[in-house]
C-alpha cells in the first residue's frame, strides 16, 4: 500500500511538471509569436525570364558567335535599326525582320521619356533563325526572339513583344535594386492580394512580369489583362502612376 501511494504521488508530480512546462511554452509563444512566412506565390512554369534548356542553347549560340568586342560575327549578322543592335542568326524571314522594325518604330511613338528610350537601346535584340520552344524572352541584358510562330501570332492583335522584353531589361539594369526593387514588388504584392486580377492572369506571374505586362498595356496595348492604359488606370492606378512618373 505504501509503495502504491508513493507511485501515485510520483505520477501526479510528473503530470504537474509536464503541465507547467507546457503552459510556459504556450505563454512564451503567445507573448513572442514567431512571424509567419509570406504565402508563396505560385510562379508560371515558363515566364519570359525562365531559362529552360532550349533557351540556354540559343543563348550559348549567340554568345559563341560574337567577337571579343561583343559584335555579332560569323553565323550571326549584326544589323542596326534606330540605334538598336539587332543580331540575326542565319536567314531570318523578311516578315520577321519587318515585325522587329515595326515594334521598334512603335516604341518611339509611345509616351515613355527620351531617357527611357535611350536606355532601351542598350539591350541587343537577338533573332534566331530556327524557331522552336525557346520562345520570346529576356535574360542578362539581351532580348531573344526565337519562336516565330508565337511572334507572328502576337501581331494578330495588340501587343509589342520587344517593348515588353525591354521593360524586363529596364527593371533588371536601370531600376535601383533590379528585380528585387521593393517599390515594384510592393505594387505587385498589393495587386495580387487585393484581387484586382485573377491569380491565373499572366500579369500576376511575378513582379517582373507584373511590370512588363503593365507597361506594355499602358504604352502599347496588349491582348491580356490589363489590356490598355484606361483599364490599368482603373484597376491599378498606383502602378500606372509609377510608370508615368519613372519611365
Amino acid at each position: 500500500m505504501k509503495h502504491t501511494k508513493i507511485y501515485v504521488n510520483s505520477t501526479l508530480a510528473l503530470l504537474l511538471t509536464i503541465v507547467t512546462i507546457t503552459s510556459c511554452k504556450k505563454e512564451n509563444l503567445e507573448t513572442r509569436p514567431v512571424a509567419p512566412e509570406k504565402p508563396v506565390v505560385t510562379q508560371a512554369v515558363e515566364d519570359h525570364l525562365t531559362i529552360t534548356p532550349e533557351r540556354q542553347k540559343v543563348i550559348d549560340f549567340f554568345n559563341r558567335n560574337k567577337n571579343a568586342r561583343g559584335d555579332a560575327s560569323g553565323a550571326v549578322a549584326a544589323a542596326s535599326y534606330r540605334s538598336f543592335t539587332i543580331n540575326y542568326s542565319g536567314s531570318v524571314p523578311n516578315d520577321i525582320k519587318a515585325l522587329v522594325n515595326g515594334e521598334i518604330d512603335q516604341l518611339y511613338t509611345t509616351g515613355i521619356t527620351s531617357t527611357t528610350k535611350s536606355h532601351m537601346t542598350g539591350a541587343p535584340i537577338n533573332v534566331y533563325s530556327s524557331p522552336g520552344s525557346g520562345d520570346l524572352f529576356y535574360t542578362n541584358g539581351n532580348v531573344y526572339i526565337v519562336n516565330f510562330a508565337t511572334y507572328r501570332s502576337v501581331h494578330t492583335g495588340p501587343g509589342n513583344v520587344i517593348f515588353h522584353e525591354l521593360f524586363h531589361y529596364l527593371h533588371d539594369r536601370w531600376v535601383s535594386g533590379g528585380f528585387n526593387n521593393s517599390t515594384i514588388y510592393n505594387l505587385y504584392s498589393n495587386a495580387y492580394y487585393s484581387g484586382v486580377y485573377s491569380p491565373g492572369d499572366y500579369v500576376m506571374t511575378n513582379q517582373a512580369e507584373y511590370l512588363a505586362v503593365s507597361s506594355e498595356a499602358n504604352y502599347c496595348n496588349t491582348n491580356r489583362p490589363p489590356y490598355d492604359a484606361a483599364t490599368l488606370s482603373s484597376l491599378d492606378p498606383d502602378c500606372r502612376n509609377y510608370l508615368i512618373t519613372n519611365f
